[in-house]
C-alpha cells in the first residue's frame, strides 16, 4: 500500500497498511476527518491499492480505473439545472481531486457553481450505485467505491446504501469520508471501521509549508494557528488579503459590540454589519465564523496569561492584548458555542439577515458581561 498523497497519520497509515498485507482489510471503512486530516488523500490511496497491482504515476490515469466508483454531493448549478447527478460533474471532480485532496466540501460546490447551496447525495444516486456495483468488475478484480462528504445522504438515500453495505456484492469496498460521524445514521456507523483522523501535527505542516514556499518564521506561525489543518494551513499562506478582511469585519462587530448596550444608534450600526453579512455567500459567512472563532480562542489564551502559545498577529489596527481582558470565565464558553452554533445554522441553510442580527446582538450581550 503506497501512501504519496497523505500528510502524517503515521498511525493510521500502519494499520491500514497491515490490514493489506494481511488480506484483513474490511468491506467498508469510514475515515472521520473534522477538515484537514486527509481523510479523502487515505481513502484514495487505499482505493487504489486494492485496483492496481501497480499503481501508475500518473494520478490522472490512476483514477480513470473503470471499477472506481466515486460519490459525491452535488447539487443544481448553471450546467445542471434539474436532478444533478455525480456523472454530471465527474471531469470536475476528476479536476478537483487531482488539484488538491485537502480541499474542504466548499470549495468543490464552488469549483461546480454551487457555492450557495449546501450539497447532498440523493436516493437516485445510490439507486445508480447499486446497479453498478452489481455488475462484474471490469477486470475481474476489486471494486471499490469511495464516498465523500456521506454526511449530507438524505436519509432515503442513507438507508439505501445501508442495504448496499450490508449485502455488498463480491470484492467491493466502501471507503467512507465524513465530517461527522453523528449526521451519519447509526445504522450505517456499525457497519464500518470506523477510522477517526486525529489534528495534523505542527512539525508536519511546517514542514509543508516550507515546501510550498513559506518562509520559516511563517510556516511555525501558520502551523499552529492552523489547528492540525492542512487546508486552512495553505489558505493563511495563500490569503493574507481575505483574513485580513475578515478580521477588519470582526473588528467592526467587536467594537460596535461594546457600544451597542443602551445606544439605540449603534443598535442600528449591528443590524446594517448583519444584513451585510446576510447578503455573503455562506461559503464566506462560514469562514468569517470559523475566523472569528479562532481569534476569540487566541484572546482567552491571553487572558489566561498564555501568551507564549499565543500565534496570531492582528493584522489591522487592532490590539488583542487589549480584547482580551472581555474575553474570561463568565462568558468565554458561550461566545465560543455562539460561533460553533452559527457555522451549524449557516450549514443548515438558515437566514443569513436573521442569523447574523441575532448573533451580533447576543455578542453584544456576552462581551459586556463583566467577571467577578
Amino acid at each position: 500500500m503506497q501512501f504519496t498523497h497523505s500528510l502524517g497519520q503515521e498511525s493510521v497509515k500502519f494499520a491500514l497498511k497491515n490490514a493489506f498485507e494481511k488480506g484483513q482489510v474490511p468491506h467498508a471503512q469510514c475515515f472521520i476527518d473534522q477538515g484537514g486530516r486527509g481523510g479523502l488523500a487515505l481513502g484514495l490511496e487505499c482505493a487504489l491499492s486494492l485496483l492496481w497491482d501497480e499503481i501508475p504515476d500518473s494520478r490522472e490515469k490512476a483514477l480513470q480505473h473503470p471499477d472506481l466508483h466515486c460519490i459525491y454531493p452535488v447539487s443544481t448549478s448553471a450546467n445542471v439545472k434539474n436532478k444533478p447527478m455525480c456523472k454530471d460533474y465527474r471531469e470536475d471532480w476528476i479536476g478537483f481531486i487531482q488539484s488538491d485532496l485537502y480541499s474542504p466540501l466548499s470549495d468543490w460546490l464552488l469549483r461546480i457553481g454551487s457555492e450557495n447551496k449546501q450539497g447532498n447525495i440523493s436516493v437516485e444516486e445510490t439507486e445508480a450505485l447499486f446497479k453498478a456495483l452489481s455488475l462484474k468488475a471490469f477486470l475481474g478484480k476489486n471494486k471499490v467505491c469511495i464516498l465523500w462528504g456521506v454526511d449530507r445522504l438524505n436519509i432515503n438515500a442513507a438507508n439505501k446504501l445501508l442495504k448496499l453495505i450490508e449485502e455488498p456484492p463480491a470484492n467491493t469496498y466502501f471507503i467512507l469520508i465524513v465530517t461527522n460521524a453523528d449526521d451519519l445514521i447509526t445504522t450505517i456507523q456499525s457497519r464500518c471501521q470506523m477510522l477517526p483522523l486525529p489534528p495534523l501535527q505542527p512539525t508536519i505542516i511546517e514542514a509543508a509549508l516550507i515546501k510550498e514556499g513559506a518562509t520559516a518564521n511563517e510556516a511555525k506561525n501558520f502551523a499552529i494557528e492552523a489547528e492540525g489543518n492542512w487546508a486552512v494551513a495553505k489558505a493563511l499562506l495563500s490569503s493574507s488579503d481575505q483574513i485580513k478582511e475578515l478580521e477588519a469585519l470582526l473588528i467592526e462587530c467587536l467594537r460596535c459590540s461594546f457600544r451597542a448596550i443602551g445606544n439605540k444608534a449603534i443598535g442600528i450600526e449591528l443590524m446594517q454589519w448583519a444584513n451585510r453579512m446576510g447578503q455573503m455567500g455562506r461559503p464566506l459567512q462560514k469562514q468569517f465564523l470559523h475566523f472569528g472563532l479562532s481569534f476569540i480562542r487566541q484572546a482567552l489564551l491571553l487572558s489566561y496569561q498564555s501568551a507564549e502559545i499565543v500565534t496570531y498577529q492582528p493584522k489591522n489596527a487592532f490590539s488583542l492584548e487589549k480584547f482580551a481582558p472581555f474575553v474570561h470565565s463568565k462568558n468565554a464558553s458561550s461566545l465560543i458555542c455562539l460561533f460553533e452554533e452559527s457555522i451549524y445554522a449557516v450549514e443548515r441553510n438558515a437566514n443569513g439577515k436573521i442569523l447574523f442580527s441575532d448573533f451580533c446582538l447576543e455578542l453584544s450581550r456576552l462581551l459586556n458581561i463583566k467577571e467577578a
